[in-house]
């Protein structure tokens, strides 16, 4: 019923509602819970994304094992025709069909650098395991000719004794060049290595690594760039001496230089660089061992246990890690 104010009037019942203080207030505190969710939001999604990383690399070693399994030996790092070790592993990588549109001969449509070749056609075809979810990177990248090149975030270990692609610019005296066919790697020119090879055992030998690729960075004429299934740059390669080709660590790393060394060490020979693996992870970066086995391993990992990692047979033992 309605009351009467004092003069008589019938007082109407007060509606309920928000004031423009209260608002505020409500839209402050929503400001508030989204700004403390979304940092947990984001690291939810790099948590699937480094799992899915994770499973990239997990492929990768069974891969290898496979055709390990049907070769007796795991493919070379790179041959002299410009084909690299993941190319080789397509058919197991279930990529059967487009390991089949290569031509594989040193001249022609064959040959890496041939426009409109199919080999052009394979380096811009994007391998969705031969690529981290986290890498924030187009799919497609114009490179040294060939159009809508696919970065790739995985390359094979060539060891710890190579501080260059090339004998001529060696970084660090006494060490190699990629060029070398005898490096103590997996993957390197003409490389055949077997099981019965990696002596210092395959739970302590690192097969697969990430890589923080960066096409855009150049440093001492060294663009942190990384490509799979072929390059022109590696087709004049020859295997009777290892002389030839170069930009070799477009497919490979090593581990004479720490992890993720760009951006820990921005003083560093551009070279090593190149060589170094990395990711666009937190704090390190995941490898497959040469068991099969993806670890972590944090970029503050010392180098007195990180470097015998990539020699298959040096003799050194690997403590924790």
């Amino acid at each position: 019923m309605r009351t009467l104010s004092l003069t008589g009037t019938p007082r109407l019942p007060r509606r309920g509602g928000f004031t423009l203080v209260e608002l505020l207030v409500v839209i402050a505190i929503i400001g508030v819970l989204v700004g403390l969710l979304l940092p947990a939001v984001q690291a939810a999604r790099e948590a699937a994304r480094r799992m899915s990383c994770s499973n990239n690399l997990k492929q990768h070693g069974l891969a290898l094992h496979n055709y390990h399994d049907t070769f007796l030996v795991f493919p070379a790092g790179w041959e002299n025709r410009g084909g690299v070790w993941n190319a080789d592993i397509l058919p197991q990588m279930e990529q059967k069909n487009l390991y089949d549109t290569l031509l594989w001969q040193e001249s022609g449509l064959g040959n890496w650098g041939a426009d409109g070749s199919p080999n052009e056609a394979a380096a811009g075809t994007v391998v969705s395991a031969y690529r981290c979810p986290s890498m924030a990177l187009p799919e497609h990248v114009n490179n040294n000719g060939i159009p809508g090149r696919v970065p790739a975030s995985y390359r094979g270990n060539s060891g710890n004794e190579s501080s260059s692609d090339d004998t001529s610019t060696i970084v660090i005296p006494g060490t190699k060049g990629l060029e070398n066919t005898d490096q103590n790697g997996i993957f390197f020119a003409c490389s055949d290595i077997r099981f019965r090879d990696v002596i210092d055992g395959t739970s302590h030998t690192i097969l697969v690594g990430e890589s923080y690729t960066d096409p855009q960075f150049v440093k001492d004429g060294q663009a942190m760039d990384h490509w799979y299934i072929g390059s022109p740059q590696i087709d004049p390669c020859r295997c009777d001496s290892g002389t030839g080709g170069t930009e070799f660590s477009e497919v490979v790393g090593g581990t004479l230089v720490p992890p993720n060394a760009r951006r820990r060490d921005p003083t560093l020979h551009g070279r090593l660089m190149e060589l170094s693996f990395g990711s666009y992870h937190i704090g390190g970066a995941q490898y497959t061992l040469t068991d099969g086995a993806v670890r972590f391993i944090s970029d503050s990992i010392d180098m007195q246990v990180y470097s015998p990692l990539g020699s298959r047979d040096d003799g050194e033992v690997v403590g924790d890690y």
